[in-house]
């Protein structure tokens, strides 16, 4: 009964919405930047629409699992197994022979779900500072965000270790992910 939240979310996670809304519109997302079957190349190789409406289902695909794990009142290690399933499900999709994509957008579903929508306008807000601003790296970046997560843990102390085993996890697998994408300087040329 409990692992039910840990498979569902592991499998709504590797369902490849980007993938699939890239191919609708003709594009093989794999051919697009770098390859990743994410929103960020649907967006680039199959038009805005595609990248926001992929963007939004795997930020879904992780909230949703996490949500409801939660009205169910589930905690401890389910919890953390249930955060981190529907990120691991995107990076390694059945659906695409183990090749997901990186898991940025499951990871800001996770977060709002279980630190509700302020962690992941924090995050959001980081990396858009860290990107943006201070021309930051994209692995640079993306991990430089991942400590504003943590803004989690002042709307929900009663889940302090849940949350900080949670974001240990994803930040892991966010530094895995984006491991090619660090490069030194940690900077971007003008």
């Amino acid at each position: 009964m409990k692992g039910r939240w840990v498979m569902a979310g592991y499998a709504l996670g590797a369902v490849p919405f980007a993938a699939w809304a890239a191919r609708a519109r003709g594009t093989d997302i794999r051919k697009v930047g770098d390859g990743n079957p994410g929103a960020a190349n649907a967006w680039k190789g199959a038009g805005k629409g595609a990248g926001a409406f992929a963007a939004v289902a795997d930020w879904a695909k992780a909230a949703l699992p996490v949500g409801l794990a939660l009205r169910r009142g589930a905690s401890g290690a389910e919890l953390v197994a249930v955060a981190v399933a529907p990120v691991v499900g995107h990076r390694t999709s059945p659906l695409l022979l183990g090749r997901g994509g990186k898991g940025l957008a499951p990871t800001f579903g996770t977060w709002t779900a279980l630190g509700g929508p302020w962690s992941a306008v924090a995050f959001g807000a980081a990396l858009a500072l860290a990107y943006g601003l201070l021309r930051l790296r994209e692995g640079w970046a993306v991990v430089g965000g991942t400590p504003a997560l943590l803004v989690a843990l002042r709307k929900r102390p009663e889940r302090k270790g849940e949350i900080v085993a949670s974001w240990a996890l994803t930040t892991g697998w966010l530094v895995w992910a984006y491991r090619r994408s660090f490069g030194w300087p940690p900077t971007r040329g003008r």
